[in-house]
């Protein structure tokens, strides 16, 4: 018992000897490195395409992206073939009789009814047949001399070859002095050998006063005919129709425009489209890609004239595809336009048959590319947009910093990339690298055959000024921009790579900040 009061005395008096103000903790400083994730995001393949080009990317099964684009070249008609003079004229006479005429109680015919043949006059071409869309049988009538009184007359035509495609019934109309007309819409014209014909009758209507005609009194009465038709059938002759020199921009390659491009197998073609019912074939007198004031002249096969298949049934077409055997040179001589001259024939040395057309129909001729992204670029960039993201630190407590970036790069390119800080509107503040400082992405590994072997993995760190970090927690996104060339070989020569939709260069952005932290 006197043992423990000994001790317990002894532990009083050594603490009455220690200063409680000397080891009060009102605060703590620690200084950690903290890892802090910025951005992270994706650079596809995808990304050369410019805004206007990505809806012509498309992909094979296996994977391999292509360019694929259309330019219409021309789409000739040979319509104009069967268009009717503005000053087509059918003229009709009838004699009048002279002298003092009875007043007449009824509406009398004067003379025959004559049947007026009309000619269109479509030669060589012999057409049987037109179904009018539209259209008008014009008249103009008048007499020769005034009769005393005027005298009341009208002429009844009825248009026995043009039938209502409803009803089937005969266009008919009446008239009098003066000029009119009248519709032939959804009416079918029946002809042999462009022609066909229309009936016209002269009657003096009744009167209660006889009527004075001079001698040699005339009625002249004028048709015309305005043709609008919605098909015709018929021979249309051995004809031919010139296409004048054409010259279309080209837009291939728009978004590798600053770029060194060679792509492998590229295919080149020309289509054309046939909606005629007739014999036909194009032959192009030249055509050529240009750029400047160089031109690689295409290779066809077939080579022209190319003859063309024909539909059998209206409304129908047939496709023609025409190789260019040197699209190679032609692709990779990078055009800006395409000049060319042709020629269409229809009929050639037949003097008979059974030919169609719709008032649609048309020789369309269509320059069709399709560029696989598989083969050798340099100089090309690709961008996009990461969004920033600090977290909770407070600039205030970063003593110092430096920029950690990893980079895995499926793409067979190696990159050189820059990272630009930009405010909200994406103006640009500053370049996390200095100016002539960029990130090197080491490209995939690829096989012979330019197929993906393993990605590039690249780590980067870099210290950061005071001014870079300032700007960058003012900023709100990062901006990366890469220039790319594809991969080379142990000679230092570009591979032949293949570009695949899958391919992508993921990038993750961070921070490694000493930081100075208060605690109270």
């Amino acid at each position: 018992m006197l043992y423990r009061i000994l001790c317990l005395a002894c532990l009083c008096m050594l603490s009455s000897c220690i200063d409680n103000k000397d080891y009060n903790l009102e605060s703590l400083t620690i200084t950690p490195t903290e890892a802090i994730p910025l951005a992270s995001g994706e650079l596809s393949i995808l990304n050369i395409a410019s805004d206007k080009d990505s809806s012509y990317i498309k992909t094979y099964p296996d994977g391999l992206l292509y360019f694929s684009y259309t330019k219409t070249l021309d789409s000739r008609e040979i319509r104009g073939l069967f268009d009717l003079p503005a000053n087509n004229s059918y003229p009709q006479v009838f004699d009048l009789p002279a002298g003092t005429q009875p007043p007449l109680a009824v509406d009398t015919q004067v003379g025959i009814t004559v049947d007026k043949e009309i000619d269109f006059n479509f030669d060589p071409g012999q057409l049987s047949e037109m179904m009018m869309k539209g259209g008008f049988v014009k008249y103009n009538i008048s007499l020769s001399q005034a009769t005393t009184p005027a005298l009341p007359f009208q002429i009844d035509v009825v248009m026995t070859d043009v039938v209502h495609k409803t009803t089937n019934q005969p266009l008919t109309f009446s008239a009098t002095t003066g000029i009119g007309s009248v519709s032939m819409k959804d009416h079918l014209i029946t002809m042999n050998d462009n022609k066909f014909s229309i009936r016209v009758a002269l009657i003096f209507k009744k009167r209660t006063n006889a009527v004075f005609i001079p001698a040699n009194t005339k009625l002249n009465v004028k048709f015309s005919f305005e043709n609008d038709f919605s098909y015709i059938k018929g021979f249309f002759g051995d004809q031919q129709v010139s296409i004048p020199t054409q010259t279309i921009d080209l837009s291939i390659n728009s978004s590798l425009k600053t770029s060194s491009i060679s792509f492998l197998n590229p295919v080149l073609r020309l289509s054309v489209r046939n909606d005629y019912g007739v014999p036909s074939e194009i032959n192009f007198t030249s055509v050529q890609a240009k750029k400047e004031s160089n031109t690689v002249p295409f290779i066809l096969n077939p080579t022209s004239p190319i003859t063309l298949p024909f539909p059998s049934v209206l409304g129908n077409f047939t496709t023609t595809n025409i190789a260019v055997d040197n699209a190679s040179a032609v692709v990779n001589f990078a055009p800006t336009q395409l000049v060319y001259t042709a020629s269409a024939r229809i009929n050639r040395g037949i003097a008979s048959g059974s030919n169609f057309m719709a008032d649609s129909s048309r020789l369309h001729v269509t320059l069709v590319t399709e560029l696989p992204l598989n083969g050798r670029v340099s100089g090309f960039s690709i961008s996009d947009t990461m969004k920033i993201d600090l977290g909770n630190i407070d600039k205030s407590s970063v003593i110092s910093s430096a920029l950690k970036v990893r980079a895995v790069n499926q793409m067979p390119l190696d990159a050189h990339v820059q990272l630009y800080l930009t405010d909200a509107n994406y103006q640009v503040i500053d370049s996390l690298f200095t100016t002539n400082q960029s990130f090197l992405v080491r490209s995939s590994a690829v096989d012979a055959s330019g197929e993906l072997v393993s990605p590039g993995v690249n780590d980067t760190k870099s210290d950061l000024s005071v001014e870079k970090i300032d700007k960058l927690f003012s900023a709100s996104y990062i901006i990366v921009k890469s220039k790319f060339n594809t991969t080379k070989d142990t000679n230092g020569s570009s591979l032949n790579v293949k570009f695949k939709s899958a391919y992508k260069l993921k990038l993750n952005v961070g921070l490694l900040a000493t930081l100075n932290i208060v605690a109270k």
